[in-house]
């Protein structure tokens, strides 16, 4: 959104083209700086970088509603990078919070790069809809992420409620794969994508085909006596 809606429709409408490289620029750097920050919240609950996030997204959204930029007013230039500044670090919390949260929900499963596949491609999703919607009057937009975030934020507690009051939750299915690779991830001999689960089961298949091969030795040996 920001990147497209807010960078086009505020930035440029209110100081012009050429500084649309620096609103980007004001962005990108505050969402590295508040990625790195956010290791500093780690000893914090898990809820603090999420909910702090989702509140700096939501008061800026209810501001944009609000304002109404004026055409080649370099005054405005000091809000508009602020306002850059703050995304990406609202950005940075929400990202860096969820890929924490995902990594201690799945921390037992077998194939947790499968979760991180999908939450990338629902994020993948999201950045084409937005790419779509350019035609759409602001306001809408405005609306739509507003409407999103909220669901969001109340799915979230409500997950977090029935955390707190220990009541079994779902987990889904992951697939495992069908062609064993490896050295898929670091290049070693072993095959560095299988758990220790996996690896167990395949040392058990070992075995057993190492009993059923010497079984048939004896077999023969008997047959030729």
């Amino acid at each position: 959104f920001l990147c497209t809606g807010f960078t086009l429709n505020y930035g440029v409408c209110s100081i012009g083209l050429e500084h649309m490289a620096y609103i980007l620029t004001a962005y990108g750097i505050s969402s590295a700086v508040g990625s790195t920050l956010v290791l500093t919240m780690l000893r914090l609950p898990r809820q603090v970088p999420l909910l702090t996030g989702a509140s700096i997204h939501a008061i800026i959204l209810i501001a944009l509603f609000c304002w109404k930029p004026q055409a080649k007013n370099l005054a405005e230039a000091p809000i508009i990078y602020l306002v850059a500044a703050f995304w990406g670090l609202g950005s940075a919390l929400n990202k860096t919070g969820l890929s924490t949260l995902l990594g201690m929900l799945y921390e037992d499963k077998e194939r947790q790069d499968f979760i991180f596949t999908i939450y990338h491609w629902w994020q993948a999703c999201a950045m084409f809809v937005v790419y779509c919607w350019s035609g759409m009057p602001m306001k809408a937009k405005l609306s739509i992420l507003l409407v999103t975030l909220v669901a969001a934020v109340f799915s979230y507690v409500w997950m977090e409620h029935k955390i707190a009051q220990s009541v079994p939750h779902r987990l889904p299915k992951i697939p495992k794969p069908r062609h064993k690779m490896r050295g898929y991830r670091y290049l070693e001999e072993d095959n560095s994508d299988a758990t220790d689960s996996e690896e167990e089961e395949e040392e058990e298949e070992e075995e057993e085909e190492e009993e059923e091969e010497e079984e048939e030795e004896e077999e023969e040996e008997e047959e030729e006596e």
